[in-house]
């Protein structure tokens, strides 16, 4: 039984040709147009609610808004961060623990937005013993000290335990070789014991 073009894939017999019905192709275009528009209507409901949500997860953190939020109506505005904001800053940056994925990442974050601010980033090598023992331990980062480590596992400024920070002097040696180095804020990137530690540590010196 012979088949026309429309059943076989809808291709024509040789040396015919086919036309689309008329309504068929404006009507498609327009549906897709509706839909655009649809979409576009639902963006803005969509973009309120996460305000909406982002509100009610900061509420509970409300009095320590200073410290850990960013300021009132500008929520959303975490990327606009001036260069050179916070020249002449000194900040220093360590893990501590067990290695996790990710924390190469997180030290070149770290390393480039604090460098972007204009400030001096110091790497701490072996967590909390790097920052116990100073010397050199503490060495200044730069931007290219942190290319190419995104795929590398591990951290390339190491990790190790310290029973020395577990101990008053050994805190107080380590904050002589903070303000040695004039680095007054520090980024500890680990679990909940070495976050733990840097708690103590803030609230000591």
């Amino acid at each position: 039984m012979a088949q026309t073009g429309k059943e076989v894939g809808d291709r024509p017999p040789p040396g015919q040709t086919t036309q689309p019905e008329e309504d068929e192709t404006p009507g498609e275009i327009e549906g897709l147009d509706e839909e655009k528009d649809e979409v576009r209507e639902l963006r803005p409901s969509q973009f309120n609610a996460a305000m909406d949500l982002s509100a009610a997860a900061y509420s509970p953190f409300s009095k320590y808004r200073g410290s850990i939020a960013c300021t009132e109506g500008f929520e959303h505005n975490l990327h606009v961060l001036a260069k050179d904001q916070y020249p002449g800053r000194a900040m220093g940056i360590f893990t501590s623990g067990g290695d996790a994925q990710g924390m190469n990442p997180a030290v070149r974050a770290v390393v480039r937005m604090g460098i972007y601010l204009g400030c001096k980033v110091y790497f701490i090598h072996e967590g909390y013993q790097g920052l116990v023992d100073g010397g050199n331990s503490i060495r200044q980062a730069t931007w290219a000290s942190v290319s190419g480590i995104l795929d590398d596992g591990g951290t390339i400024i190491g990790s190790a335990r310290c029973k020395e920070f577990r101990e008053r002097p050994g805190r107080l040696r380590a904050a002589k070789n903070l303000i040695d180095h004039g680095i007054n804020n520090i980024v500890c990137i680990g679990g909940d014991g070495s976050l733990t530690g840097a708690n103590l540590f803030r609230k000591e010196w």
